[in-house]
């Protein structure tokens, strides 16, 4: 509570929303008090800002901490929405005050962030399927004419809550509906077994020994938008926080290639399981490293000396393709031991040189260290959702979704600082009480300290006794 009252929330204020108050006119609710009450409801999962007023008027440590006297009056909650729609979302106060906190860990010497993690966990949107409806795409009046017209021959009345699910029997996908309730909102689900619903994507990057988070943003629930939003969080650390990470672990997730390829272009190693399919589909056939490569001519020579001319990239797997001629392959007399198509087709990715690099870090001892401390960020992230209120989202739209999950990172970030800062402390005190007691028994003669332990540690007298 002493770090948070002397530097985090102090000094956002007077930097960020400052100039955005008038020191004429009528009095308005000091900023700073409602970014303690805002914390409080994030460290103690306190969800509802209603709740959070009422708690806060009740527990005279709350008021304490936010600073308020008994007689002072608690703001009411539809203050918070009036300044997170106008002041906070305009200052960017919320990312200035993680900023903080972290630079705080960071000049305590808690973290170094070399190694680094990262890590994404899905957001339930507040919104339904219920909310979806068909997106709007741009048309003349007479092709928009015809589309209802084939699509509604009989004029039914508008979906009314209450009703049956309305879009029963039909096919929903991300591309083709939005929520109107939470326009962000995709749908996605986290594995081939589990419902789908609507979430939201939160990005995690953490330092391994502190577990500290030093970056966290928001986006689609997708590995695409994941990917980016991390590699935007690891470019921005060394320039606000003055680190520079060494290694990057994640999960096979993030084995893209052009992925693997920025990390590696930013000096970091990435520490990623590849997945890797050419043992799989080259299994029983020639595999591509017996195929010869012609850098002049850009194509591939096949162990019988056979053409594969440069077909082009693969937009979807994002692969040089080399492709022989089928009279070639039908007129060779090893195409059982060389494919099982009609002609053979060999791929390179585009980052084929970082995606090995990779395999090479991944026989590594920090390859496998990295790996073990990754399974930390799962620990944020449950706590995050059983203790915090992020399994499902307070608010709608990223915009002010990003204010939840700057604040509950804030939180535990301050709740690791705290912890890290304690330990430190009853560490230093052991040392001391060690140097204490080693220079006293030095000064014990050996056949007093030799009556003592014959006497105490036998038990025939206690520590009373013998003092």
């Amino acid at each position: 509570r002493a770090l948070v009252r002397s530097r985090g929330l102090g000094d956002v204020y007077k930097r960020q929303v400052k100039h955005l108050y008038s020191h004429t006119g009528r009095p308005s609710i000091d900023p700073e008090v409602l970014l303690r009450m805002l914390l409080i409801g994030y460290l103690y999962g306190v969800t509802s800002e209603r709740r959070l007023c009422e708690e806060v008027q009740m527990h005279i440590g709350y008021r304490w901490f936010v600073g308020l006297s008994l007689e002072d009056k608690v703001p009411d909650h539809s203050t918070f929405s009036k300044n997170r729609h106008e002041r906070f979302l305009e200052s960017g106060l919320f990312q200035e005050l993680f900023d903080e906190i972290v630079r705080q860990c960071v000049s305590k010497g808690l973290l170094t962030g070399k190694h680094l993690t990262v890590d994404s966990t899905y957001i339930r949107a507040d919104a339904s399927f219920k909310s979806l409806e068909p997106i709007v795409v741009a048309m003349d009046s007479q092709e928009y004419i015809e589309i209802l017209e084939r699509e509604n021959p009989v004029e039914e009345r508008p979906w009314e809550p209450g009703d049956a699910y309305p879009h029963r029997g039909k096919k929903i996908r991300n591309e083709t509906h939005r929520s109107k309730t939470d326009p962000d909102a995709r749908l996605a689900r986290k594995s081939l077994r589990a419902v789908t619903h609507l979430y939201h994507g939160a990005t995690y990057v953490m330092e391994n020994k502190s577990r500290i988070i030093v970056g966290t943003d928001v986006g689609r629930p997708d590995r695409k938008t994941d990917c980016e939003k991390a590699l935007g969080q690891l470019r921005r650390i060394p320039w606000v926080f003055k680190m520079r990470p060494e290694s990057v672990g994640a999960d096979k997730g993030y084995s893209g290639g052009e992925f693997i390829d920025a990390l590696i272009k930013e000096g970091m190693e990435p520490h990623i399981p590849i997945l890797d399919n050419r043992s799989q589909n080259e299994r029983g056939i020639y595999p591509r490293e017996k195929f010869h490569f012609d850098k002049e001519e850009n194509r591939l020579i096949c162990p019988e000396g056979k053409e594969l001319k440069y077909w082009g990239i693969h937009k979807r797997s994002r692969q040089y393709v080399y492709r022989a001629r089928s009279k070639d392959c039908a007129m060779c007399l090893k195409k059982v031991e060389c494919t099982r198509d009609r002609a053979r087709s060999v791929s390179y990715h585009l980052c084929e040189e970082s995606i090995n690099e990779a395999r090479r870090l991944n026989k590594t001892k920090a390859y496998r260290i990295s790996q073990r401390m990754r399974k930390r960020i799962e620990e944020l992230f449950g706590e995050a959702k059983e203790l915090m209120g992020l399994r499902r989202a307070k608010f709608r739209r990223l915009k002010f979704i990003r204010e939840q999950v700057l604040m509950t990172a804030t939180a535990q970030n301050i709740k690791r600082m705290v912890k890290l800062l304690s330990g430190r402390g009853l560490l230093r005190q052991a040392l001391a009480a060690c140097q204490t007691a080693e220079s006293f028994l030095s000064k014990i003669p050996f056949d007093l300290f030799a009556w003592i332990y014959r006497n105490t540690i036998r038990g025939r007298f206690d520590i009373q006794h013998c003092s």
